[in-house]
């Protein structure tokens, strides 16, 4: 139930198309009896027996009421058969178009809001996404994620749809309905309505079990999703270890995993309709042999008998689509629970209440007694001390897995620490505004991300718009891809393409360096920016990785020591823990963790 209310929250701000919307719906309704109560004076007034006309059955206790009118209206009809049967004929088919057109406008009212609310909840996720710290990208997959953006808002859709149009018509039409059933003989109506509760048990029935299997497939598409995000961003190493049968045969077993989870929804789904057709022939019958018993002992008329066997079948269509509508309703709960999850989560990293501003860091950066662990039991980091003086490059080394990454991603707080502090100039960086701590700090890291725009605006990234052509041009000459990007068809108005997979890993990484120049940060972190690179690119990349750190606080990860040794501080990391930390000749000089570092590294050489 809650997530039917907490659904309504997307709703309610477009009420007044709903209203229009549900007001075209009672129309419709209603146009739907009038067409069928008027099948019954067709039947009599004009097609019954001579003796045997009137224009509709009336109610005993109505007859002394309307008998005259009733009396004066058969005559009527006697004396101008032909143009009754045609105004009725006429009447008939305009009732018809008129709902139709009605239909229609309440139809595209309906898919308007739906598509209304979709956007807005993506929009939602996807912001709340944004908001959402590393750690929750860490333990999902981005095949799940995309998925509940997708395919879960969708099936939130269906059952916006279903819940304004079709969950109110069908009822309004069959409300319409009974009312006529009622008014044509209500002793009839009562018995053969008498059935009707019957249907509401497969209704519920059914529903529960959809909407419990509805959230398995959803499940599943989140799991195709990501083994084929997967299979497309890998694909390069499928085919070089020649795994293409092994990632078929895993996409298959996942695809066949979906199909049997859809056709349990299918089995569910397909199996209320012939119980709801059995029920209503059931009803159907009772009405043929009751009603035939009142025409024969002259209490209804063969039209009106006509028209309730119309009306009554007319009722059922209702009802059997209200046994779908409810099913698509319960596949969107699923849905709408899955996105509801996303949405209740909440960052780890968030700023506290009055955060303020962080100024300029224009002393040192420092941590003290920094401790890390992704789990309580689990530390990757802990008892750290250090500071970078403004201006000094600290290389952070260790052998892998000792915690160097982790530590450099506690500076723009993409994580917290679990234990000690980070100080910028003495300012805890929990007590300032995210935006300002980021704003400060720069990064080129080993995986360099770019977004299939131009070249102009992925250097230009997170700069305000309107970023002058001559800076952006100055930030890629800096970083020695202003030659490259110049030699291309369009410039710097050339899409990169997803990834920037057309280009080679040092072209990528001069783009990111240009990024970073353009941004200005004081602070600057360098994780492994050259390691993937060939000695030609990774030569264009150091001198332009030099004009970058000049003047800037910069934290360098690196593999090879080679490129640290000019570091005016090393940070040695072990399991964790701050091994030893100094210049190059005084950590060889040490002979500790570094010098066997070293030693290990250079061997032979």
């Amino acid at each position: 139930m809650k997530e039917y209310l907490r659904l309504m929250r997307y709703v309610v701000p477009y009420r007044g198309r709903i209203t229009v919307s549900v007001g075209c719906l009672l129309i419709a309704s209603l146009l739907n009896a009038v067409s069928v109560a008027s099948l019954q004076p067709a039947f009599d007034g004009l097609l019954g027996t001579e003796g045997n006309r009137q224009m509709l059955s009336v109610p005993s206790a109505l007859q002394p009421w309307i008998g005259d009118w009733v009396r004066s209206a058969q005559a009527f009809i006697r004396a101008h058969q032909m143009s009754v049967l045609t105004f009725l004929a006429w009447f008939l088919l305009a009732v018809l178009v008129l709902k139709a057109v009605i239909n229609y406008f309440s139809v595209i009212l309906m898919r308007d809001v739906t598509e209304r609310v979709m956007t807005d909840i993506r929009d939602k996720v996807y912001d709340h996404l944004h908001t959402l710290s590393l750690g929750f990208f860490m333990r999902h997959n981005t095949g799940e994620i995309v998925s509940r953006v997708t395919n879960d808002v969708d099936a939130v859709g269906g059952a916006v749809t279903d819940i304004f149009r079709n969950a109110l018509r069908e009822p309004f039409t069959i409300v319409g309905l009974v009312g006529l059933l009622f008014g044509l003989h209500w002793k009839l109506a009562l018995v053969s309505l008498v059935i009707f509760p019957m249907t509401v048990v497969p209704i519920v029935k059914f529903g529960k079990k959809i909407r419990r299997r509805s959230t398995r497939v959803l499940e599943r598409r989140a799991e195709l999703a990501t083994l084929l995000q997967e299979g497309i961003t890998g694909v390069r190493i499928v085919q070089a270890f020649g795994m293409e049968a092994y990632e078929q045969k895993r996409f298959q077993a996942k695809n066949l995993e979906l199909y049997q989870a859809v056709m349990r929804i299918a089995r569910v789904d397909s199996l209320s309709i012939p119980v709801m057709e059995i029920l209503e022939a059931v009803g159907i019958v009772v009405a043929v042999w009751l009603g035939g018993y009142f025409v024969v002992h002259g209490d209804l008329t063969p039209g009106a008998f006509m028209g309730f066997l119309g009306a009554l079948a007319s009722m059922y269509v209702p009802i059997k689509r209200l046994s779908a509508v409810n099913n698509n309703i319960q596949r969107g709960m699923g849905g709408a629970r899955r996105v509801f999850e996303i949405l209740d989560q909440q960052p780890e990293v968030a700023e506290r209440a009055g955060a303020r501003v962080l100024p300029p860091v224009r002393e040192r950066v420092r941590f003290e007694h920094v401790g890390f662990g992704y789990e309580p039991s689990r530390h990757i980091l802990r008892d750290v001390n250090f500071e970078a003086k403004i201006g000094e490059v600290v290389a952070i080394v260790g052998a892998s897995g000792a915690g160097k990454s982790t530590l450099v991603n506690l500076l723009p707080r993409f994580f917290d620490v679990t234990e000690g502090r980070i100080l910028f100039d003495g300012v805890d960086l929990r007590e300032v505004t995210l935006h300002s701590l980021r704003a400060q700090i720069g990064m080129v890291t080993q995986e360099t991300i770019l977004f299939d725009d131009t070249f102009a605006n992925n250097i230009a990234y997170g700069q305000p718009r309107g970023q002058g052509d001559a800076e952006i041009r100055e930030a890629a000459r800096l970083a020695n891809a202003d030659e490259f990007i110049l030699a291309l068809p369009d410039g710097y108005a050339t899409r990169i393409g997803e990834k920037g997979v057309r280009l080679s890993g040092g072209q990528r990484q001069r783009i990111a360096i240009a990024r970073a120049i353009l941004k200005n940060p004081p602070i600057l972190i360098l994780d492994e920016a050259t390691s993937a690179l060939d000695a030609e690119s990774e030569a264009l990349v150091q001198e332009a990785l030099e004009r970058l750190m000049r003047n800037r606080t910069t934290f360098v990860i690196a593999h090879r020591l080679s490129t640290v040794i000019q570091a005016d501080r090393i940070v040695v990391l072990e399991g964790g823990h701050l091994a030893e930390a100094g210049t190059h000749p005084e950590l060889m000089a040490a002979r500790g963790t570094y010098f066997r570092l070293y030693q290990n590294q250079f061997e032979g050489t």
